[in-house]
């Protein structure tokens, strides 16, 4: 009986304490982001001036090609293929366009975007590597913007920013200022790791990665394939380590065309595969290795530490 005051006393203090808290914490005010005055960009350019003056555009009258001096052309696959993704990152939702279809363009409207590599050799049939020249220059203007850049990966990144000055005004119509940008990455290596054998990744969702990746301009893309944990890799030499090692030996493998087909979907975004296999070492997934020093035992690290420190070459 005695611990029902004290239960009584306990339950009070703690409706008081939530009424005390509840009297002096004010609510915070909700956040409302409004809309940016132009296209935002990111990663910030090097050199950058937008300027009051805006341009329309217009799905029906716009268009990327390539411009006469350029050393890429309609041959060069990598471009065609990113005109037509970046003609429809600008032009989402078409519906919104105010301009009727048949309608000519007006007098302040951009209706060409003109890409010129000025290479002598684009790299367009190339991989990209810690050396490509990723600069480029944009110029809009009406009715013509310019895209220079000396090789395919500069002008990739280029299309990527025009992408970004490109917004809606109030009246859902496509907007872009007049823009002047001059840019070339600050690290040669900008990266991002994906760790698919301790937990499987899915080549959809790798593929959604890469996408990402380009619109923030990354270039590497570390595929940490294999490791201790699975073996999801489908080898046709040897396919006994996907079976033993892998998750599953069917759902949770990559095969070796599925492996050029991110290769190659990550090379048309200007991005560098680095598939990384530790082989012959990290092999728990296949079993238990009967040669281990100390397997399992809780001074297991210690022991390593020690043994290292005993074949170190800067001993």
């Amino acid at each position: 009986m005695a611990a029902l005051p004290v239960f009584t006393v306990v339950l009070l203090a703690l409706g008081f304490s939530r009424g005390f808290q509840h009297h002096f914490v004010e609510e915070e005010p909700e956040l409302v982001a409004g809309p940016s005055q132009y296209g935002s960009l990111w990663p910030l350019p090097q050199k950058v001036h937008i300027s009051d003056v805006s341009f329309k555009l217009s799905s029906s009258n716009f268009q990327i090609t390539d411009a006469k001096e350029s050393s890429a052309g309609p041959s060069c696959n990598l471009l065609q293929s990113a005109y037509r993704r970046y003609y429809e990152y600008v032009f989402v939702g078409p519906k919104n366009q105010k301009r009727g279809r048949d309608q000519p363009a007006g007098p302040s409207e951009v209706t060409e975007l003109q890409v010129w590599i000025t290479s002598p050799d684009s790299d367009c049939d190339s991989f990209p590597t810690e050396s490509s020249d990723e600069s480029y220059e944009l110029s809009v203007d009406q009715p013509v913007a310019v895209l220079k850049a000396p090789k395919v990966w500069g002008a990739l990144h280029g299309l990527e920013t025009f992408s970004q000055l490109v917004y809606e005004d109030e009246f859902g119509a496509k907007t872009i200022n007049s823009t002047v940008i001059s840019d070339f990455p600050r690290f040669a290596h900008r990266g991002v790791l994906l760790d698919s054998s301790r937990h499987f990744i899915p080549v959809k969702v790798i593929l959604a990665n890469l996408e990402t990746m380009a619109m923030n301009k990354f270039n590497i893309f570390h595929w940490h394939i294999v490791d201790d944990s699975s073996f999801p890799y489908l080898s046709q030499t040897f396919p006994q380590l996907s079976e033993k090692g892998a998750y599953h030996p069917y759902t949770h493998v990559y095969t070796p065309t599925e492996v050029k087909m991110v290769i190659e979907f990550a090379r048309l975004r200007g991005i560098r595969v680095i598939p990384e296999f530790d082989t012959p070492g990290h092999t728990q997934s296949w079993g238990k290795g009967e040669l281990l020093w100390c397997l399992g035992d809780h001074l297991y690290f210690i022991y390593s530490i020690l043994l290292m420190s005993l074949v170190s070459p800067l001993r």
